[in-house]
């Protein structure tokens, strides 16, 4: 098959981030199957900064975005008319125009799905224009379950559960951990991740422990006195120290953000997939579905359990690595990457089958 990817491509020394899509590409293309891609969050007009992200404030005040977004959406319809994809896959595409879709729809013989690794609920997340090319997507894939409904309700014709994943390719060159590493890395618990009010009011009562914390923002958004000041390692980490950070702690910590409140991340899979012992917040995907507490993960529900939890699982050396290997096993046999693409393969084949496409 041909499939167009919308999505952001640029390569690690761009920044901000570091994007998937060389990792769909590898996979699909080991399939046999030919990809593309349209990158929506870059800077296509000759100014500003290299990605949306890091566009200055001014060309943001002026409007060069949205005049960015017009462009994106002129080069998907390019793109599709002249290499006509057998599917185009978006990934949240919250800045692709329903006109667009509609479009689309229209003018290819593509199947139309969308990917969201968000809350398409969420404002910050979303847009007028996404949920509106609800009925144009031929399938909608969201990350939680109790999504599926409220978008069904919005026209969409098919909402797949699709939650997060495991890349292994991203962390295996992480395995042999030093000894180096383990003087840098070592804690008793570790939270890797964005700072939120909500995230720091959860970790907070563990100040006094051996915690480690890093990501983004903490260091702006904690106050100077702020007792997680001193558990702060540093910020934003990557491929082999996020895996060897997660391999030389006793309990890695996981909090949802308010928006995945009830489903589950990035985080949930990157732990287990790299032997860590995952204490996370509790959802019923993660604790029934996706893994079972008590057996493959452990979850908390409040505070006060967080600590609880964390206090009797952190002498019993036994139990972690029992659960951990537990974990990483159901893992890495049903949430790769891998698996996750080749569910979006298999509802194309019935799509296309049942269309004649």
């Amino acid at each position: 098959m041909r499939i167009l990817c919308v999505t952001e491509s640029w390569p690690r020394e761009r920044g901000p981030f570091e994007t998937l899509y060389a990792y769909y590409h590898s996979y699909l293309t080991g399939l046999g199957h030919e990809v593309a891609v349209v990158d929506n969050k870059a800077m296509h007009l000759p100014i500003g900064g290299q990605t949306v992200w890091n566009c200055p404030r001014l060309f943001r005040a002026l409007g060069w975005v949205r005049w960015n977004d017009l462009l994106v959406n002129a080069m998907v319809r390019r793109r599709a008319l002249q290499w006509q994809p057998d599917v185009i896959l978006f990934f949240k595409g919250e800045n692709i125009r329903w006109r667009t879709m509609a479009w689309l729809k229209q003018r290819t013989n593509a199947l139309l799905f969308n990917w969201d690794s968000d809350n398409p609920f969420w404002p910050s997340n979303t847009s007028q224009d996404l949920l509106r090319s609800m009925p144009f997507y031929d399938c909608f894939g969201s990350l939680a379950e109790h999504f599926l409904a409220p978008l069904a309700s919005l026209g969409c014709p098919r909402a797949e559960y699709m939650p997060m994943y495991f890349i292994p390719e991203r962390f295996g060159s992480a395995a042999a951990v030093t000894a180096a590493d383990r003087e840098r890395f070592a804690s008793d618990l570790l939270f890797i991740g964005r700072a939120t009010p909500e995230r720091a009011a959860m970790l907070r009562p563990l100040a006094g422990w051996n915690l480690a914390l890093y990501g983004p923002d903490w260091d702006r958004q904690l106050a100077a006195d702020d007792p997680l000041r001193p558990c702060l390692r540093g910020g934003f980490l990557d491929g082999a120290d996020y895996a060897k950070a997660l391999r030389c702690c006793r309990i890695a910590i996981n909090v949802l953000v308010t928006q995945c409140k009830g489903a589950n991340n990035l985080r949930t899979f990157e732990t287990t997939g790299c032997g860590a012992f995952l204490l996370t917040e509790h959802s019923r995907e993660q604790a029934e579905v996706l893994f079972r507490d008590g057996e493959e993960i452990a979850c908390y529900r409040t505070v006060e359990e967080l600590a609880s939890v964390a206090q009797r699982f952190l002498p019993d050396e036994a139990a972690r690595a029992r659960i951990a290997a537990a974990g990483q096993r159901r893992c890495l046999a049903e949430h790769t990457l891998g698996h996750r693409l080749d569910r979006w393969l298999a509802i194309a084949a019935e799509l296309r089958q049942e269309g004649n496409r």
